[in-house]
């Protein structure tokens, strides 16, 4: 944020959000010093007018029940110890990466590269991805309440979950949908256990069955030839954890057919 002489006019509409570069429309500041600035808060962030709830907050996955809580918040209670694992862990290992000098830190991931290429490649090709997006920058969209999304050229992708931090930055979204030995089995118990077929370990597999598990967290079952098209910013984690080589993807489709990538 601006400072001193220009504290009081830090972004060209007055931190008003109508030149699209306010960078506190994405994450709330608590130093600004113009009194004007409707972003301006205390850790809590602004709520669009025609954006009131968020992504499937009536489904029957995150309707408050008897016992005061949904079943997706029991779901995250539940797996707060293997988080809290999970998140100790990550930060051993980075300290350890910090450590190591970078000709050994270069090997060590020649190594990991051979041995899991497919894990590997959406790391190390996220620069190269980002650096392609055209111009689909967060402070573009305007229908985006997370700063994740990207407008797609499907309208009915056009959605955002409505929640800040993102929904794709839960434990649980990782775990169910970004993670390969979760999906792998999924996909053997939607498709090979039902169809007695042998299971496909192509990334756009990879990519249906994280919408599918994605739409099952948050909705429940919804029964055969109904589907719901999952948010933009979903779309985009999941693309880039098994992006496809050509860049092209089908996009949504509807329940008369199973190829949504």
């Amino acid at each position: 944020m601006a400072s001193s002489a220009s504290a009081q006019r830090c972004c060209p509409c007055d931190n008003r959000g109508k030149c699209k570069s306010c960078a506190c429309k994405r994450r709330p500041c608590t130093n600004c010093n113009n009194t004007n600035c409707q972003y301006k808060s205390n850790q809590t962030r602004p709520v669009s007018t025609h954006r009131h709830h968020p992504y499937a907050s009536n489904s029957s996955r995150n309707v408050i029940q008897n016992e005061g809580v949904s079943r997706n918040q029991q779901l995250s209670l539940a797996a707060g110890p293997e988080n809290i694992n999970d998140q100790e862990l990550s930060v051993s290992l980075m300290n350890a990466v910090d450590s190591m000098p970078v000709d050994e830190l270069r090997q060590r991931v020649k190594i990991m590269t051979a041995a899991e290429p497919d894990f590997v490649r959406p790391f190390l090709m996220r620069q190269m991805e980002d650096s392609g997006r055209n111009g689909n920058s967060n402070s573009n969209v305007q229908w985006c309440s997370c700063g994740v999304c990207r407008s797609f050229d499907d309208p009915r992708m056009n959605i955002c979950c409505r929640q800040f931090p993102c929904i794709t930055s839960k434990p649980e979204f990782r775990n169910l949908c970004l993670r390969h030995d979760v999906l792998e089995v999924a996909n053997i118990l939607n498709w090979s256990f039902r169809t007695n077929q042998d299971p496909s370990y192509q990334l756009s597999t990879f990519r249906n069955q994280a919408y599918r598990n994605f739409v099952l967290w948050q909705h429940g079952r919804l029964g055969a030839g109904r589907r719901i098209p999952v948010p933009a910013c979903v779309c985009v984690a999941v693309r880039r954890r098994f992006p496809e080589a050509s860049g092209q993807y089908r996009g949504y489709h509807s329940a008369n057919s199973d190829d949504s990538e």
